[in-house]
């Protein structure tokens, strides 16, 4: 089977280095996309962007024009203040890097194989919004990878489904001086609503999450805040432990609001990321694949983050491989992941992951049995 050639894994890790200089927010990936799309077409392919009415999603193409496909999804949306602290870039090479395994083998493939960019995975669920424009309707699997700071090798890694809140609480303002008794502080609302919350946990599975920050507690010393608002995210393993969260959750808003004398609102803030269900099956394609380059992973690791490819996973078989990037664990989300994700290790890794998913693909996509065996 071709892989990759030496001058292609040169620029894929030149074309990480670019993303990981240059981070943008979800729905923002504007430079990333135009990389990633320049990349592409120097190596002949035609890019489509734009796909499913998101500016900085994209989609191409090898195999067979029309009709079914497998698809590898690329992400490269990055982290307010910590740039690239998830990784991202690494998950767009891999994927990339997949691509050209496959456009190598493109005369064989029975089915298509796509390359879709999905923006937008830190806040506001790309993969959602292209779901629910069909994107994904002629998709029969789905491969993907994710950057990991704790040093192992994993394959059908499950993931907790995440909800964001916002609660806002609404007073009535007044002189803290000098008629502090005429108020109605919506601060002491979400202090409340915190202290609640802290109490709550107690109570929580232990996989379960509760976490969150106060994103307005008022104007000024001298008057007492009539708004303050607190944005909060719940995650769980089971959608239904993580439907009765949010009713509790709601509940404890309540109580904050009847404690205080203020009122309660709470509105959507991230869309629901339904927990990652992986296809046993699909990871034993990718988990041979690996084992051919070398790697022996782990299956089934509970991954105790979040991800819109959980909403994938409930429409379409899929999998991912989770790869490290660190000799030492680092924690996700920090300066210490950002830096690691830039690394000659992680660029290494990357590059066994996109052999790795690139070969899946080609299986899949060349046996017809085994496509029906992961569908079925």
């Amino acid at each position: 089977m071709p892989t990759l050639t030496t001058p292609q894994t040169a620029d894929l890790v030149g074309l990480s280095r670019d993303i990981h200089a240059h981070p943008e927010l979800a729905y923002q990936e504007r430079h990333a996309l135009g990389a990633i799309s320049a990349f592409l077409e120097r190596h002949g392919h035609r890019v489509e962007r734009g796909i499913g009415g998101l500016e900085t999603a994209f989609r191409t193409r090898v195999g067979p024009k029309d009709g079914p496909a497998i698809a590898l999804l690329a992400e490269y949306d990055a982290l307010p203040d910590v740039g690239h602290g998830c990784g991202h870039n690494l998950i767009a090479i891999s994927n990339v890097g997949a691509y050209l395994v496959a456009a190598a083998n493109a005369a064989r493939l029975e089915v298509g194989v796509e390359l879709i960019g999905t923006p937008a995975e830190e806040n506001g669920g790309g993969k959602i919004d292209l779901l629910g424009k069909g994107i994904f309707d002629r998709i029969l699997a789905a491969l993907s990878s994710h950057p990991s700071g704790q040093g192992d090798w994993v394959v059908s890694g499950t993931g907790l489904g995440v909800v964001g809140k916002r609660v806002t609480f609404t007073g009535v303002a007044s002189h803290a001086g000098s008629a502090p008794e005429k108020g109605r502080n919506a601060l002491n609302a979400v202090i409340r609503f915190f202290v609640g919350i802290d109490g709550w946990r107690q109570q929580l599975q232990a996989d379960s999450r509760v976490h969150g920050f106060i994103n307005d507690g008022g104007k000024a010393m001298n008057v007492v805040p009539s708004r303050a608002e607190a944005i909060f995210g719940l995650r769980a393993k089971e959608r239904e432990t993580l439907d009765g969260m949010v009713e509790r959750f709601g509940d404890i808003a309540k109580g904050a609001a009847l404690l205080t004398g203020t009122k309660v609102e709470i509105a959507e803030y991230l869309p629901y990321y339904e927990p990652v269900k992986a296809n046993l099956a699909l990871g034993d394609v990718i988990a041979a694949e690996l084992e051919r380059l070398g790697v022996t992973p782990v299956r089934g690791v509970l991954v105790t983050a979040s991800t819109d490819l959980g909403n994938v996973s409930t429409r379409v078989p899929t999998d991912w491989v989770r790869f490290p990037v660190s000799e030492k664990p680092v924690p996700g989300h920090s300066v210490e992941m950002r830096d690691a994700s830039a690394s000659d290790l992680a660029h290494r890794n990357a590059m066994i992951t996109a052999e790795a998913l690139g070969g899946a693909a080609v299986r899949l996509a060349t046996d017809k049995a085994l496509r029906e065996r992961i569908t079925k």
